[in-house]
């Protein structure tokens, strides 16, 4: 799912209020430990050059492709958890599914994306590391996702 920057915040948080009327788990069960963020590196040619070996180092380029664009060698194969097929990210669009801000791409490094193949790069990357990959992405993601795309987006992720 996109993230939805139309909605203010209060709207988000009715839709997470609704959301979490599906399952009694977020009524008896504690919410989990924050995840820690750490403050960014400042970005320059040298990170977003450190990003992209460590871009190529992890294989994200089996799967979102030399160009970020979602089209790697593996793409065509990959399936989520439940056996669907899943397409990776074109890292090359903005806004991105984890969210419009750097933290939130070093986040979905982090942890990676349950029920994906994407893993976490937690204990392969350091700290600066994984925000070297944040600072390559950036620099790559050049492109805005027309509205249309967005929707369409939106609704393959909920199918």
């Amino acid at each position: 799912m996109l993230a939805q920057l139309q909605l203010s915040e209060q709207e988000r948080r009715a839709v997470v209020r609704y959301i979490e009327a599906f399952s009694k788990r977020f009524k008896e069960e504690k919410p989990g430990q924050a995840i820690a963020i750490p403050p960014a590196s400042p970005a320059n040619p040298k990170l977003v050059a450190l990003g992209r070996t460590k871009y190529e180092e992890a294989g994200c380029s089996q799967c979102h492709g030399q160009d970020g664009r979602g089209s790697g060698p593996s793409a065509k194969g990959l399936k989520d958890d439940w056996g669907n097929p899943i397409s990776p990210s074109d890292l090359t669009l903005k806004p991105f599914k984890s969210g419009p801000n750097p933290e939130d791409l070093y986040r979905t490094l982090s942890t990676g994306l349950n029920g994906t193949p994407m893993p976490s790069y937690a204990a392969a990357f350091s700290t600066n590391e994984r925000w070297a990959l944040v600072s390559y992405i950036l620099a790559i993601a050049t492109r805005e996702k027309p509205r249309g795309m967005m929707a369409l987006s939106a609704r393959r992720s909920m199918a």
